[in-house]
């Protein structure tokens, strides 16, 4: 009896079908036949209505703006000469420390530059003499190795030390700003121990300042790299310069980087409210995944006309597990079938 039922509801909308042209149908499915294939519909919304277009970030400072001090060696911070805020230039002074290799390492740079001075001294005799006869070409080339090798120990010496100067008192050394800018962070206070080449002083040139905020997987796909963003406190639009390609798996989320306009006045880690531009296109909709058909290489959905359905072509702007964001010839609230597309699938390709 249910085939049969089945069978004749097929069979009332193929004949319903005849009369329109192929892809573009409206099909006429009454309240029984409706019931009896199992179709069901829920409306679209249009896409500026989902939770997400706005969110909020944190402000960092872009990768190579912030410029971290450093100490050469295992020390003990003596003395800040600096606090978070103040304005530093390349080359001042920002901290007093101690640490006994300061003082070997100011004895090797000595030594280190006394062999190259002996070293350039005995290439050069070794140059005569090869002039003389007395030296083969393979010891001329020695001495110039030699030679060259120590110049290269002491240049690396000196920058080893350049970042710092003698102070007064046996192993204590100052430490310089790297550039010009904003001390940002001191994570050590006097007292405290410095590890080797472990940053505990950052310097932020404050020329550019990035937005780092988390959007929901289903949002984050419709954003591309150069797209507009609005913030409170200027006229001038920030802008998406990086879109994380991995999602969070347990928060379903994606990381994206904002680039901050200069006009703002924008403080490292302060909150900021954002929302995301609509572009200049077709308005999009949300509906569920499931609704989404496709026939003939074409993707469409059945939208309910209330004596029927239409097929209606759409453009799949983004994707999740759950929904679809679409572009089409719909308008919010229309009620779309997510259930018997198995039948109108059918009848579709068969009109």
């Amino acid at each position: 009896m249910v085939n049969w039922v089945l069978r004749a509801a097929l069979a009332v909308m193929c004949a319903a079908s005849l009369s329109g042209p192929a892809l573009s149908q409206t099909f006429e499915v009454s309240a029984a036949s409706r019931k009896a294939l199992g179709i069901s519909t829920v409306p679209v919304l249009e896409n500026g209505t989902i939770e997400g277009t706005s969110a909020f970030g944190t402000v960092m400072a872009p990768p190579g703006n912030a410029h971290p001090v450093v100490s050469p060696f295992e020390a003990v911070l003596l003395q800040p000469y600096v606090i978070p805020g103040m304005q530093v230039k390349a080359g001042e002074a920002v901290a007093l420390l101690y640490s006994p290799d300061f003082e070997t390492a100011r004895a090797d740079l000595e030594a280190q530059r006394i062999m190259v001075e002996h070293m350039d001294h005995l290439y050069e005799r070794t140059l005569e003499l090869h002039e003389l006869g007395l030296r083969s070409a393979q010891e001329t080339d020695e001495a110039e190795h030699d030679t060259k090798t120590a110049r290269l120990e002491l240049n690396a010496q000196r920058a080893r030390l350049s970042a710092l100067r003698s102070a007064k008192g046996a192993g204590r050394f100052e430490l310089v700003a790297p550039a010009t800018g904003i001390v940002s962070e001191i994570s050590v206070e006097a007292g405290d121990a410095v590890g080797m080449s472990e940053p505990f002083l950052s310097i932020f040139d404050g020329q550019r300042y990035w937005l780092d905020a988390v959007l929901p997987e289903r949002l984050a796909s419709t954003i591309r790299v150069g797209s507009a963003v609005t913030v409170p406190g200027t006229p001038d639009k920030a802008s998406v310069i990086a879109i994380d390609p991995q999602v969070d798996a347990h928060l379903q989320s994606v990381r994206i980087k904002i680039e901050l306009p200069k006009s703002g006045t924008w403080r490292l880690g302060q909150l900021v409210d954002l929302s995301f531009e609509a572009p200049e296109q077709a308005a999009a909709f949300v509906a569920p995944a499931r609704a989404l058909v496709r026939i003939g290489g074409t993707d469409g959905v059945f939208v309910d006309t209330g004596d029927g359905f239409r097929r209606v072509e759409v453009e799949v702007v983004s994707r999740s597990r759950d929904e679809v964001v679409l572009r089409g010839d719909l308008a919010s609230g229309d009620h779309v079938a997510v259930s018997g597309l198995a039948a109108l699938k059918n009848l579709a390709e068969g009109a």
